[in-house]
């Protein structure tokens, strides 16, 4: 569902993006590339996410091994999920309105600014949602 509304946000913001932008800023400058393929790039990572996030949940909830490590991986796969989602968002929604051809190099600062966000908004999100995690205890003998 969140990808089709990222798909929906950026199909209605396609007249105003620009065919370029910024996806690397480095030591070597300033890296461009299509906006499309960055953003279906996002995507497809963040579809891969989802399906490994929720396989792996689903596999500790039949097994009833839901302790607070396999908790953590659950959360942390899906909010990777999500905040790949945002770096897409981010990126090319920051360059809404500037001309074709134009540099903008905070889009890939702006990109990166929403995957943190983005991951830890999410993370809190999954942590009150899912069950809590037991304790594992460890075998003294």
């Amino acid at each position: 569902m969140s990808i089709a509304l990222t798909l929906l946000a950026y199909w209605v913001a396609s007249p105003w993006i620009p065919d370029h932008v910024a996806i690397h800023v480095g030591p070597d400058g300033v890296g461009y590339g299509s906006a499309l393929r960055m953003f279906v790039t996002c995507c497809i990572i963040a579809t891969v996410a989802f399906i490994v996030g929720g396989v792996t949940a689903r596999g500790f909830f039949v097994s009833g091994h839901w302790y607070q490590i396999e908790k953590s991986i659950v959360v942390s796969t899906e909010s990777f999920a999500y905040a790949v989602l945002g770096v897409g968002l981010g990126s090319v929604m920051s360059t809404l309105g500037q001309e074709p051809n134009g540099s903008n190099t905070q889009s890939a600062g702006i990109g990166l600014l929403s995957f943190v966000l983005v991951f830890i908004a999410s993370a809190t999100v999954y942590v009150l949602a899912l069950p809590k995690g037991r304790f594992e205890e460890l075998d003294t003998a």
